[in-house]
Parts: structure tokens; C-alpha cells; sequence
């Protein structure tokens, strides 16, 4: 291999690793932008039923309980996180 042919795997080599690099930013960007959008929802559903009182007390844990079941191995829904997401919604 000469010279040249070394160079253009180089040149090769480094283009593909920023494609890389911009697609997985791209993806990142992607996948939080769906986790917001999201978490709003949730919390609007959650904000609009346990503040106009047509869930009770303990709804909240009930909901991230039959949610853990549901979905095993979910995170990010616990009793804690779901009173957080009815927050960003209220805002």
C-alpha cells in the first residue's frame, strides 16, 4: 500500500466517523425531544385529573405502581417522577 492509498483511508475513514458522530447527535436530539413532549403529555393527563379532583389521594403512587407492573423494567415513572412531570406542565 502506498502513500496515497493510506491517505485515502484516512480521509475515508475520518468522514465516516463524523457521520457518525452527527447521526448519533442527531438521534440524541431526536430521543429527548419524544421524552419531553412526553413527559408534558403525562403531565398534563396527570395535572388534569389529580388537580380537578377526579382522581383521590394516592392516585399518583397508584398510577407509577400499575405502571411499573405493567411495563417491567420501566424507569423514569416512578410516584416522584410523575408529580415532576405534572410540574413541567403547570410550569
Amino acid at each position: 500500500m502506498n502513500d496515497n492509498d493510506m491517505q485515502n483511508f484516512t480521509d475515508a475513514a475520518n468522514i465516516i466517523k463524523e457521520a457518525i458522530v452527527r447521526s448519533r447527535y442527531q438521534a440524541a436530539k431526536l430521543v429527548n425531544k419524544e421524552l419531553l413532549g412526553l413527559y408534558y403529555a403525562v403531565g398534563k393527563y396527570v395535572s388534569e385529573n389529580s388537580r380537578n379532583r377526579v382522581w383521590g389521594q394516592g392516585a399518583i403512587k397508584q398510577l407509577s405502581e400499575s405502571l411499573q407492573q405493567g411495563l417491567p423494567g420501566l424507569r423514569g415513572f416512578s410516584e416522584v417522577s410523575i408529580k415532576r412531570m405534572r410540574l413541567f406542565y403547570e410550569g
